[in-house]
């Protein structure tokens, strides 16, 4: 089994806070990491003498050296002495030589010195700084870069950039984020360059790969595919109190049930939005175009399903939290949001298709949640939200699955015309599609109260009054979001207060059954949160629609003046896009078209504004 040797040069009377977190940090990923071949061997207070021992214990089983404290150009300062770069590349040579050793980080300031002797005696690849680094950005760094190799899998080179932005993050002096990598022979100069770490290496190969010791794979455990997921999400779904989940579970008990699985599918179908209920039945039932046996195997098609899954899952949860911060703004309850608020918004109206594909909603999520925290009366219109915060260690699991699912979105994505990415290998994808599906259990166990929420489309409002009665009610049209199918089950609901018109909205529960027969529902009002304009019903803007098709924003081009959408069924089909022109023209015959086109391009417009801070009054 290889070793994998990490040492901080932290002194055990004083120790500094950052050495000291970076060295927690990166021992418990390690050691938490569910894949990988190795034993790690922890220097918390590194010596030349234990160093020197560790060194000789294992001699040619290294496969990675990380150091991190103080260093100079030329030697690595332990807490009892300086320790030559020449002897750490001397120690360092026989797993170099046995083929075993793949990296070497060292974490302290201007080590780039060191480098050229290390690449001489074979060491693959070498991080190191080209200048001073302030203590926070080096932790950030040594942390991040871990997590991504352990956890997500990363290459070497995909784990050097993230790590990067992480450290850059943590430090007000540019660290040469943008700085395009090289896939060339990679070699400090006499000059140093930015950025201030760099990844040195003779191969690209070298860099390519994730530096994880890992065993040959085996065969795979027993694999049924869905069935983990089908089963927590049915779950979900009774412990958050849904009835038809509560029926079926006891119906279960007492007697048998034709097509018992697909039953239980569609109850979960009926009890999330759309957007992510479509998803899941590409998945659980993926059709006859071709890609059925591929999801259903352990292989690519199935990874990015899960992927896709989770990203879509994420957006919409997003998308809820971007719509609460532009009503709260809207109906006056913030005057002006803080500078890093809108500059995160006009960040996130500002990403192309592709970008917005891959884009991290975890992290937009966590921070509008912050910025609601601080608010007085004030509370998340998804209310369950609080019970998923970070600093609760319950949610651990959650946050650490959302994060792999992420990387896993990241390296299937596939953009238009472009070919299938090769940033995990074949040989790892069996695998990664069966831990994928068990991430994707842990954030679905979450998620149950999601069937508290209904997601609607309001087709029209018609006022209703009669001469004999004082009060007024207002009659909602609605197509009713709930399943993987484009919805054809109209309700009405019939309220003394409207909601908003022609609009997708998020309502909490519904209101009680006055007429079944009529699919009506009466109440005094309802309690709902508007998603437009960033999810839109494409089928509003038709004369004689009766079902819904719904998208999400992609992207806005500036060149032609138009708004992008995509299909939620199909969200990373370009095929399926579809652009709104905030200038279209139109002739006689198409007026009701006409006057639900402006409607959400006069939305489009107005929330390109707020993104940018113009918005001041309810447009």
């Amino acid at each position: 089994m290889k070793k994998i040797i990490i040492a901080f040069a932290n002194h055990p009377q004083a120790p500094l806070q950052s050495v000291t977190e970076e060295d927690e940090g990166i021992y418990n990923t390690l050691n938490e990491a569910l894949r990988g071949n190795y034993v790690v061997h922890r220097e918390s207070f590194a010596t030349v003498a234990n160093i020197n021992q560790a060194f000789s214990n294992y001699r040619e089983d290294i496969a990675i050296f990380h150091y991190a404290g103080h260093a100079g150009e030329e030697s690595l300062l332990f807490i009892d002495q300086a320790a030559s770069g020449q002897g750490l590349a001397y120690l360092l040579k026989p797993s170099a030589d046995a083929g075993n050793l793949r990296l070497v980080v060292l974490n302290g300031c201007s080590t780039g010195a060191q480098v050229d002797e290390l690449l001489k005696i074979g060491v693959p690849a070498v991080i190191a700084t080209s200048a001073a680094v302030n203590d926070r950005s080096a932790r950030a760094f040594g942390t991040e870069f871990f997590k991504c190799v352990c956890v997500k899998g990363m290459s070497i080179r995909q784990a050097f950039e993230t790590a990067l932005a992480a450290a850059q993050l943590a430090s007000a002096v540019p660290l040469g984020v943008d700085a395009p990598p090289s896939r060339d022979l990679n070699l400090p100069g006499k000059t140093p360059r930015e950025p201030f770490w760099g990844l040195f290496f003779n191969t690209a190969a070298a860099v390519d790969q994730n530096p994880i010791p890992s065993e040959a794979p085996g065969p795979l455990p027993p694999f049924t595919p869905n069935a983990q997921l089908i089963k927590t999400l049915f779950t979900a779904l009774i412990a958050a109190g849904n009835e038809p989940a509560i029926k079926l579970e006891n119906s279960l008990k007492t007697e048998i049930i034709d097509n018992e699985e697909n039953v239980i599918q569609m109850t979960i179908f009926s009890a999330l939005p759309l957007p992510i209920a479509s998803q899941l039945n590409t998945l659980f039932a993926p059709g006859s175009s071709g890609t059925e046996d591929l999801i259903r195997k352990p292989g690519f098609e199935r990874l990015q399903q899960l992927g896709r899954i989770f990203h879509i899952a994420s957006e919409f949860m997003g998308i809820i939290m971007i719509s609460q911060l532009w009503e709260l703004k809207i109906k006056e309850k913030v005057k002006d949001l803080p500078d890093d608020m809108m500059e995160l918004l006009d960040n996130y109206f500002s990403l192309s298709i592709d970008a917005r594909s891959v884009y991290d909603y975890s992290s937009l999520i966590r921070a509008i949640r912050k910025y609601i925290d601080t608010l007085d009366d004030v509370e998340y219109f998804v209310t369950e939200l609080s019970t998923l915060r970070d600093d609760n260690p319950q949610n651990k699991p959650f946050g650490e699955a959302c994060e792999f699912l992420h990387f896993i979105r990241s390296v299937t994505y596939t953009p238009t015309g472009k070919p299938r990415p090769k940033r995990v290998s074949d040989t790892e994808i069996p695998a990664l599609c069966i831990r994928a599906e068990a991430m994707l259990c842990t954030v679905f166990e979450k998620l149950g109260f999601l069937h508290r929420y209904t997601l609607t489309s309001i087709q029209n409002i018609c006022i209703n009054k009669y001469r004999h009665e004082t009060s007024t009610t207002f009659d909602h049209q609605v197509l009713k979001l709930m399943n993987s199918n484009d919805s054809k089950e109209m309700n009405f609901y019939l309220l003394a207060q409207h909601l908003d018109n022609s609009g997708v909205v998020l309502t909490k529960q519904l209101p009680s059954i006055h007429n079944a027969e009529r699919r009506q529902y009466k109440g005094e009002s309802l309690e709902f949160l508007n998603l437009s304009p960033l999810v839109v019903d494409i089928n509003t803007f038709e004369r004689f629609a009766d079902q819904s098709r719904i998208a999400i924003f992609g992207q806005y081009e500036p060149a032609t003046d138009s708004y992008v959408f995509r299909w939620v069924k199909n969200p990373d089909e370009a095929r399926d896009y579809k652009p709104i022109n905030v200038k279209r023209s139109f002739d006689r015959t198409t007026r009701v078209e006409q006057a639900r086109h402006e409607a959400i391009c006069q939305q489009l417009t107005a929330f390109k504004l707020f993104t940018q801070q113009a918005l001041t009054s309810t447009p």
